[in-house]
């Protein structure tokens, strides 16, 4: 948007003073002199004042607004918080996950997946790569919403905060064993391709503000995916809800808090693809068979491919893996080398 210049003040017009009169003369003068001594005082005033100054800084350059597209992103505060503690993977032994009730009458194809670095305390990268979460198993969700297409905006709002607060509901447990806010964030809605924030303006089929106690927006452009695609739902509402996982596991912090750059943006995308895939599978509100495998795999192939949420290749990748979890570290992307994050 251009900048708005500011109103110029209108030009005062002066009349022309009336001839002075005889006797005003001397005191002319002297009003006169008087004047030219005050404004040497002036210039020698500001002659001063200029040889005090050292060195004016510029304020910053607003934040440049972000670049549109058509995947969820994270967005982050208007005041970045500063550099946060390190996170410390001791607390996790405390936190325990329900047990996941199993018995489900499919199963995914084998498939051997290689196992990720550990978290590395010499890399710059370490507040992001350790949180308490890592060893955790998936949560499970129960009670969510069946996955189908929404044919009105009724249905789908409906459909969108279940699963947000079905969602919610599942890592609730684990958030108040770690201390964590287990505020449920707002969700909103808005028409068209995008919407204001407390995050500002942004273009997206939905996004996640981390704004307070963060929340999430969902578009038009969802409510045309979600009548077409019956995991939409479950798909989207899973990422953006793995941004305010990430805000509370203090990796939103450390991220905002580093130099920005696209790397960052996509292992954060990465990452919330893989924990919705995650959550996916373990959604026991449906059967995940053969043919949702199917419909997952078409998902990734049309999903958006850009510098912020990577190649088809590093989408394929992240949210099949998500699948396979065993646990919440299993879609850590922040401990990989950028060529897998691509």
């Amino acid at each position: 948007m251009p900048t708005q210049q500011a109103p110029q003040r209108p030009l005062a017009w002066q009349a022309a003073p009336a001839e002075p009169g005889p006797g005003a003369i001397t005191r002319i003068g002297i009003a006169a002199t008087s004047l030219l001594v005050a404004g040497a005082f002036v210039v020698i005033g500001m002659y001063l004042a200029e040889r005090r100054t050292t060195t004016t800084v510029d304020s910053p350059p607003p934040a440049a607004a972000p670049t549109p597209t058509r995947r969820s992103v994270v967005t982050p505060t208007p005041t970045p918080p500063g550099p946060s503690p390190t996170p410390t993977p001791t607390t996790t032994p405390s936190v325990t996950v329900s047990a996941d009730p199993g018995g489900r009458s499919w199963t995914l194809p084998e498939h051997t997946w290689p196992q990720l670095p550990a978290a590395d305390p010499d890399s710059p990268l370490y507040a992001l790569q350790a949180t308490p979460l890592d060893d955790l198993p998936p949560v499970t969700l129960s009670g969510c919403p069946e996955p189908e297409r929404t044919s009105s905006q009724d249905e789908w709002k409906a459909a969108v905060r279940g699963q947000w607060s079905c969602v919610h509901a599942a890592w609730v447990p684990v958030f108040k064993q770690l201390g964590w806010s287990v505020v449920e964030p707002e969700v909103q809605f808005y028409p068209g391709a995008g919407s204001k924030s407390e995050c500002g303006y942004l273009s997206a089929p939905a996004f996640y503000c981390s704004s307070g106690d963060g929340t999430v927006y969902f578009g038009q452009e969802h409510f045309e995916m979600a009548a077409t695609w019956d995991l939409s739902v479950n798909e989207m509402v899973n990422h953006e809800y793995g941004h305010h996982i990430q805000k509370l596991a203090g990796i939103t912090a450390a991220k905002l808090a580093m130099p920005p750059r696209n790397e960052l943006e996509r292992r954060s995308e990465l990452q919330a693809t893989c924990w919705s895939a995650m959550m996916t599978y373990h959604n026991r509100s449906f059967g995940f068979n053969a043919d949702d495998l199917a419909s997952w795999n078409e998902r990734l192939d049309t999903m958006l491919i850009d510098s912020v949420h990577g190649t088809r290749e590093s989408l394929t990748y992240w949210g099949t893996r998500g699948l396979y979890a065993a646990t919440v570290a299993d879609c850590n992307t922040w401990v990989v080398d950028a060529d897998q994050v691509t």
